[in-house]
């Protein structure tokens, strides 16, 4: 090990840096503490013995000024007094000293203290190289979560999506880099289109990482025989499956006998322009807005989250949705939104926004909830995931 030895009289640093050498150590000497503080900034050292009483920098201010030293890696300082009162013992503690020693000393006790400051060093690198590893672990972390945090972004509607009966508009504003609700529309044919709205519960990797299969199982295929379309005796072969029969399904398939109980909540919905409606099928979703000129009504029926019970039944809902009848379907990250006070936005704010959104396009009704949610909040972060699906029945 290197040790800088600071002492003005040389016959002292001449003896102790013979001894030193001795026991395998490098030594490297200085008369004063000016001098030592010199050669402290020009080149590291892990341990310096310094004299007490010294002209111009003592052995305090040499200590004290060590310890303010922005330089990497922990200096272990070794202070010799010839003083043993409690006085000098407190000042040089406070001055950052480590260990203490009253001349003139035992060579084994000098000896005993050179290993226990060598213990306390190798500590003192053992945690610099697990704080190391540790940063580096989060940064892979890290990179890990940003290189995840696409994968919900990629399962959004198109922002170019053309649904040739329905005008879509939507928020998604994640908690975090990892998100659990998902949400997406998605055209049947001409006429018809399925739409939903998931929350799982929880946050992070697993809880989007169900809500990647989820979507997956929710993007109608062209097979009949899928989550969302079934054989059926018509010229197409196939159907569409009932809202209800689709929650009832995933509710069979997503129970999870383990402790974590991992559920989520849901709105899934087929819009029908030929006849004019849309049927829906909660479970356990906040309840979505119907707006039907200056009318807007709470509808649908909120059930239990899918993966909570076995063998659940479903009702659907089936209202009018006429042309200009819009349908705005949101997580509880919206209604439950908190502002610097503790105060949840809820449900009521949300229909104010709303109607006064009522005369705009609907991108800009959708527009104007984010602004007020942005205010409400007052600050550039949200504690839950909010997402805002908006539909809107285009003329025919």
């Amino acid at each position: 090990m290197r040790i800088l030895i600071v002492d003005d009289e040389p016959v002292n640093r001449l003896v102790l840096a013979r001894k030193l050498r001795g026991w395998g150590h490098e030594v490297v000497q200085a008369a004063d503490g000016a001098q030592a503080w010199d050669i402290l900034q020009r080149e590291p050292f892990r341990m310096v013995i310094t004299d007490w009483m010294m002209p111009g920098m003592d052995g305090v201010e040499l200590t004290r000024r060590i310890r303010h030293s922005p330089a990497g890696g922990y200096t272990y300082v070794l202070l010799l007094t010839a003083s043993s009162g409690t006085a000098a013992l407190v000042e040089g503690m406070e001055a950052g000293a480590d260990d203490f020693m009253v001349k003139p000393f035992q060579v084994e006790e000098l000896r005993a203290r050179l290993r226990a400051g060598e213990r306390v060093l190798q500590l003192e690198s053992d945690l610099a190289e697990h704080n190391r590893r540790l940063l580096e672990a989060n940064a892979a972390a890290r990179r890990d979560l940003e290189s995840a945090a696409v994968m919900p972004k990629a399962l959004l509607p198109a922002p170019e999506l053309e649904v040739s009966t329905l005008r879509p508009a939507w928020r998604f504003l994640p908690a975090s880099f990892v998100a659990g609700d998902v949400f997406n529309v998605h055209p049947v044919d001409e006429h018809t289109s399925t739409f939903y709205l998931l929350d799982v519960a929880g946050h992070g990797v697993p809880s989007a990482m169900l809500s990647f299969t989820l979507s997956k199982l929710l993007a109608p295929s062209l097979a009949p025989d899928g989550l969302v379309k079934r054989a059926a005796d018509n010229a197409r072969g196939w159907e569409l499956t009932p809202p209800a029969e689709v929650l009832r399904e995933l509710n069979a398939r997503f129970q999870d006998d383990s402790d974590a109980l991992k559920y989520f909540t849901m709105i899934y919905g087929i819009a029908d322009a030929s006849r004019n409606v849309v049927r829906i099928a909660q479970a356990g979703h906040p309840t979505p807005l119907l707006q039907q000129g200056d009318d807007i009504r709470r509808t649908g029926d909120s059930g239990f989250p899918v993966g909570m019970l076995p063998e659940l039944e479903y009702e659907e809902q089936e209202f009018p949705f006429a042309p200009g009848d819009r349908l705005f379907v949101y997580s509880d990250g919206v209604t439950e939104c908190a502002n610097p006070a503790r105060e949840q936005f809820k449900l009521e704010r949300l229909e104010a926004c709303v109607r006064e959104g009522r005369d705009k396009p609907l991108e800009g009704a959708v527009e104007g909830i984010e602004s007020a949610l942005r205010h409400w909040r007052q600050a550039s972060d949200f504690e839950d995931d909010v997402t805002l699906l908006a539909l809107e029945r285009r003329a025919a």
